[in-house]
């Protein structure tokens, strides 16, 4: 893309500071790391990411014809 850390602070609004100690340390706010995604292009691949998938089933019916039942398994003793 092309942009030096003061432009991509300048179009996204956050601050230049914010953005190098994310670049350096990886600590930013929630809101500050979707700015900057806003402006990347990262944006609306995380939202897709966090639509839960369609289910499986039409009726409860279907979920108890299924009986999913997974076999359970005991942890291992250290």
């Amino acid at each position: 893309m092309e942009l030096t850390q003061e432009g991509l602070a300048e179009q996204s609004g956050v601050a230049l500071a914010t953005l190098r100690k994310f670049e350096q340390k990886g600590h930013i706010s929630l809101e500050s790391f979707l700015k900057l995604l806003w402006i990347v292009g990262g944006l609306e691949e995380l939202l897709h990411s966090l639509n839960p998938p369609k289910p499986n089933f039409t009726s409860i019916d279907e979920v108890l014809k299924d009986g999913g039942r997974r076999e359970r398994k005991r942890g291992r003793k250290k």
